[in-house]
């Protein structure tokens, strides 16, 4: 895991600087927050918030994934020497690359109000079969994220 942690530093940064669909699993939004995943909330759906994520992914090797109405994750692949390192530390696979998920998912609250999570993580699909999902907390992604929040009409929390 040493090895991984300057690979894994670096695609944090990257992703601050800022593809079937399966829905985020309750245990994986579980294990977001659970990391510390920056949470806001809204008094209405976040559709300015989930509108900007569609227009900022849009570079190659970028794709938008929609999964449910309440789910929008940007899919990234990654530059060359940091795939390589992914797939060697954590027993990837060539067959299906690592890739840097971005993502929001909405939550609406008994009060009529909206949950938001910011689901960020590094999916690496495995040789023997499955995904590991590689999620590490980083401040500058938290503050980032905070500020999405804020600038499109949410509270952080």
């Amino acid at each position: 895991m040493t090895r991984a942690l300057p690979v894994l530093a670096a695609l944090t940064a990257l992703a601050g600087c800022m593809p079937a669909a399966v829905p985020t699993s309750q245990a994986g939004l579980d294990r977001a927050v659970a990391a510390g995943a920056p949470q806001a909330v809204y008094d209405a759906f976040p559709a300015q918030l989930f509108a900007a994520h569609s227009e900022i992914c849009s570079r190659p090797g970028e794709e938008v994934v929609r999964p449910t109405p309440t789910e929008i994750r940007c899919e990234m692949l990654l530059p060359v020497e940091m795939t390589g390192g992914l797939i060697l530390e954590f027993d990837g696979t060539v067959e299906d690359l690592p890739r840097m998920i971005i993502g929001f998912v909405a939550q609406e609250s008994a009060d009529g109000g909206w949950l938001v999570t910011s689901d960020n993580y590094i999916r690496v699909p495995q040789r023997a079969g499955g995904v590991r999902e590689v999620r590490l907390p980083d401040p500058r992604m938290r503050a980032t994220m905070e500020e999405l929040f804020a600038v499109s009409g949410g509270r952080p929390i």
